[in-house]
Formats: structure tokens, C-alpha cells, sequence
């Protein structure tokens, strides 16, 4: 049995500049992790620093997530109102089974994101390389991209165990415990060998190369600026990039070879609703600060967010499974 197979790259020239793009980001944030790791400040300091550079990454993933209510309104034929309004509807329901049921939801949630992440990885490499290895290379391939998650988390230990305790009683202890952390760290770097190993074989550097940033993003960098600036450099600006092809009016520009027009109409779309979500999250953060204790209500707040992300993650899963079928989510 052959292992790998290799179809036409079908990747639009947004997402291959979003993925140059993040290379180079995610190669920069490795240097800055390196520096606040050895530079000789303080420790309150650097984790000030730390916390900074992770928060400028979470923001700019907000714009990744800004064109679900069009996508989801021409997915199922509604309007866009009707599209927002079930997506809130979505949301909604997600934060009351994270607050009613706990940990049962925030473990479905967890796993549904690990999905996410490892899908979207799993588009754009088949994308932009049009490498199709057998399904459990590409299985591990996925998770494997997924490294500046697994790896912090391994990595974190006890750090964030009062706020992991304020999202769910036991949480802290558990992602402390030694077997948990062996068991992140060992899957991830098994994922990791088995892609390195078949994409050796089957001379893909690019995967290679992406599967070098994200191990020395996760293994060097701080772990909330490594999933941080992932998620922000790496995850959003991808799914962008992915986005370019599937708006229609982006996509007739790109045909075109406009594609400043083509950013900027994007751009366009996405300001207001990025807005609103960069609001929220402001008011999510000013209400935790003023809170006499900040501690659970950053755990309320962080519940928050994940319900947030349920409805866009579904959104994804569904846009994934429509482009697998001709005709079904094409730009028009």
C-alpha cells in the first residue's frame, strides 16, 4: 500500500500568502518566547510581558469568526438576521449546559475544539500541499498541528490550576497530574512522529517545516503566549485565508488577480462584527478586574467564551462537510 497519494493543490493564493504569513509570524513569536525565557527581568514582569503578547494574539483571531452569520445564512438558505439570531440561540444553550451540567459539557466542548483545530489544520495542509496520506497519517497529521495546544497545556502544570478550579471544581488538578500531562505531551509527540516520518517519506517539506514551528513554538515559548499567538498568527489568519475563496464578492476579486481589493473587502465585512466581539471581550474583562474575586469570575468569564465558540465551531464542521460536496458551498 503506498503511503501517500498526492492530489492537485486546490489552495487560493490568499491562503497561500496566509500560510507564508503565519510561518513567519509563529517563527518571530518562537524568538519572543525564547527572549522572555532567558532575558534577565523579573519574573512578575515576564509574565506581564507573557500575558500581553497572549492577549494580542487571542485578539487577532477575533476576525476568524466574524463571517459565520453570512456563511451560515448561505449554508442553510436563511437570512442573515435568522442565521445571527440561531447562532446566538446556539451560544446560548452552550453556556447553560457549561453552567448546569459542568464538567460532562466542558469536556464535549474540549473535545469538539481539539476538533476544530485539528480539522482546520487538516484542510489547509491538504489544500495547500495536496498531500493525501492514508487516513491515519492523516489523522496524526491533524493532531499533530494541533501542538500548540497539546504542548502548553503538558506543559503548564499547576501554573493556572486556581483558574482551571474556577471553571470547573477539579480541573486544575487534574491537567497538574503527571499522567495527564505524559499523556498530552506523548500523544502529541507520537501524532508527530508518524507525520514526520511519512512526510519524509514522502518528501513534503512544507509539512515538515510546519511541524518544526509548531514543536518549537510549543516546547519554547510561554504557554499562554504559544497558544495565544497560535491561535491568532496561525489558526485565524489561515482560516482567513480560507475564507477568501468562500465569500463570493473575495472570491470574484481574487479570480481577478485584485487581491488588495479582495483583502480589503473582506476586511470590510468583518470590521463591525470584530468590533462587537473585541467589545464583549472588553466587557467581559472589565467586569472580572472589578469583581472582588477575580479568580471565579475569570472562570465565568472564560465559560463565556467557550460558549462563544460552540456555534462557530459548528459552523466550520459544517462548511467542511459542504466543500466535500460539488456545488454545495460555492462562491456565487
Amino acid at each position: 500500500m503506498a503511503l501517500s497519494t498526492t492530489t492537485p493543490a486546490t489552495a487560493a493564493p490568499a491562503l497561500v500568502a496566509a500560510v507564508r504569513l503565519s510561518r513567519r509570524l509563529l517563527l518571530a513569536a518562537v524568538g519572543v518566547g525564547l527572549l522572555l525565557r532567558v532575558a534577565p527581568l523579573p519574573d512578575d514582569v515576564v509574565a506581564a510581558l507573557a500575558l500581553g503578547f497572549a492577549a494580542i494574539g487571542l485578539l487577532l483571531g477575533l476576525p476568524h469568526g466574524s463571517l459565520d452569520h453570512l456563511l451560515t445564512a448561505r449554508l442553510s438558505g436563511w437570512s442573515a438576521p435568522v442565521a445571527a439570531g440561531v447562532y446566538a440561540a446556539i451560544a446560548l444553550a452552550a453556556w447553560g449546559l457549561l453552567v448546569l451540567v459542568g464538567p460532562l459539557a466542558l469536556a464535549a466542548v474540549l473535545a469538539l475544539s481539539l476538533l476544530h483545530f485539528a480539522q482546520g489544520e487538516a484542510e489547509v495542509q491538504r489544500a495547500v500541499t495536496g498531500w493525501t496520506p492514508p487516513r491515519p497519517v492523516a489523522a496524526a497529521a491533524a493532531l499533530a498541528g494541533t501542538g500548540a495546544l497539546l504542548l502548553p497545556l503538558a506543559r503548564v502544570g499547576d501554573q493556572l490550576r486556581e483558574v482551571a478550579d474556577a471553571v470547573t471544581p477539579g480541573l486544575g488538578g487534574l491537567l497538574a497530574e503527571p499522567v495527564v500531562r505524559l499523556a498530552l505531551a506523548g500523544g502529541w509527540c507520537v501524532a508527530a512522529a508518524v507525520t514526520a516520518i511519512a512526510a519524509a517519506r514522502a518528501g513534503r517539506r512544507e509539512v515538515l517545516g510546519d511541524l518544526a514551528i509548531i514543536a518549537l513554538l510549543g516546547t519554547l515559548a510561554p504557554p499562554l503566549v504559544a497558544f495565544g499567538v497560535w491561535f491568532g498568527c496561525w489558526h485565524g489568519l489561515r482560516h482567513l485565508g480560507r475564507l477568501m475563496a468562500l465569500e463570493p464578492t473575495t472570491a470574484r476579486l481574487e479570480a481577478h488577480g485584485d487581491h488588495r481589493a479582495a483583502v480589503r473587502h473582506l476586511a470590510a465585512l468583518a470590521a463591525w462584527p470584530t468590533l462587537a466581539a473585541a467589545g464583549a471581550a472588553a466587557v467581559l474583562v472589565a467586569l472580572t478586574l472589578a469583581d472582588p474575586e477575580p479568580t471565579a469570575a475569570l472562570g465565568r468569564s472564560l465559560l463565556v467564551l467557550l460558549a462563544l465558540t460552540v456555534p462557530h465551531m459548528l459552523v466550520v464542521l459544517w462548511i467542511d462537510a459542504a466543500g466535500r460536496r460539488p456545488g454545495r458551498l460555492r462562491p456565487r
